[in-house]
């Protein structure tokens, strides 16, 4: 195997509590041709003062910067990486200390441009694994553009599970090929509200041309970290993902992917739901807000063509609610997923 660099880019805002488990899973990796470029983006903890026990390693770059936001973190690291490949970690999470080296491995053996790999949500007391797929594989160039519309959003039989819209499009739990992100950038969350890493999949997957898959849990998403972004109501969230939209458009080049991002549009009734239950609004005053997101022409047109064969029974009802405009159940069943998830 050819140990050439793997750029590995963190970002950090105010996770001094979890911050030294993230890059000792780091330093720990057993390939040691690495360099971790950590992004302090104005954090108003401890997490610089963590940071510097790790300057010592001369692989390890820490940079400190007024706050712009994890977008703008991120961008400057791809502004600094020198690697022939980059992943990206979030400073809550770790990795197993064998996850670069079969990553390289993989995708030197395959020739391909990304390798993709499941992950661990970790729960306080739990662990559950999330699997892409059943069984370790590689991809063309055929499939790869299948890949790169199942960023955009799930399509025929994958809208079995709508609740997992972007589990392929996370930043994380990938190893690229530093040349398939020429001049692709994150674009900031004050504009798109989320998912600016299924976004700057949606494009990076528009030059992969053959990836590889390994049915390995290399990767632990946190999942109790109280101060996450994604626990926090978004009271302009619907008009940011309007933007979101925009953008996701301009990589749909195919019919299919045109069809994605139309279930896109449909599905995000889901998030949009979820963040008006966070809100300190009343029922009456959400469900007026639920009404008028759904009531917008390109949801009208998402749900028409929505197609609800696979979905199971209780996302067809959810969905039915959605279509009809049928706010008073569509908001209950919101809140009963919200209690489940927690």
């Amino acid at each position: 195997m050819d140990n050439s660099l793997v750029s590995i880019i963190v970002p950090v805002y105010n996770v001094e509590t979890y911050l030294s488990q993230c890059l000792d899973s780091l330093q720990n990796q057993s390939y040691t041709d690495i360099e971790v470029i950590v992004i302090d983006d104005g954090s108003k903890d401890n997490s610089w003062s963590v940071l510097q026990k790790y300057v010592v390693d001369k692989r390890f770059c820490c940079i400190s910067q007024n706050n712009q936001g994890v977008s703008e973190a991120r961008n400057k690291g791809l502004d600094l990486v020198k690697g022939e490949y980059i992943m990206f970690v979030d400073a809550d999470d770790w990795l197993d200390c064998n996850a670069v080296t079969e990553c390289v491995k993989a995708m030197q053996e395959s020739n391909s441009d990304v390798c993709l790999f499941d992950y661990m949500r970790e729960f306080q007391y739990i662990s559950e694994r999330r699997s892409l797929f059943e069984n370790s594989q590689r991809f063309d160039e055929r499939a790869c553009q299948d890949l790169q519309c199942r960023m955009i959003a799930p399509t025929g039989t994958e809208l079995v599970r709508p609740q997992t819209l972007d589990s392929f499009g996370t930043i994380w739990g990938k190893l690229y090929k530093r040349s398939v992100l020429t001049d692709i950038k994150f674009v900031d969350l004050k504009v798109i509200g989320t998912a600016e890493d299924t976004l700057f999949n949606c494009f990076a997957f528009l030059q992969v041309k053959k990836a590889v898959y390994l049915h390995e849990a290399f990767y632990h998403y946190r999942k109790y970290n109280a101060g996450a972004e994604t626990k926090k109501y978004k009271p302009d969230l619907y008009q940011r993902w309007n933007k979101l939209f925009e953008y996701m458009g301009r990589s749909a080049c195919s019919e299919k992917a045109r069809t994605a991002l139309s279930n896109r549009i449909a599905l995000s009734i889901i998030g949009l739901g979820l963040n008006e239950c966070m809100s300190d609004q009343s029922f009456s005053q959400k469900k007026k807000q639920l009404l008028h997101i759904i009531g917008q022409s390109h949801y009208k047109e998402a749900y028409r063509e929505l197609d609800f064969t696979y979905f199971p029974i209780h996302w067809k009802l959810f969905f039915f609610c959605a279509k009809h405009r049928l706010a008073t159940p569509l908001l209950l069943l919101l809140k009963v997923i919200y209690r489940i998830i927690g």
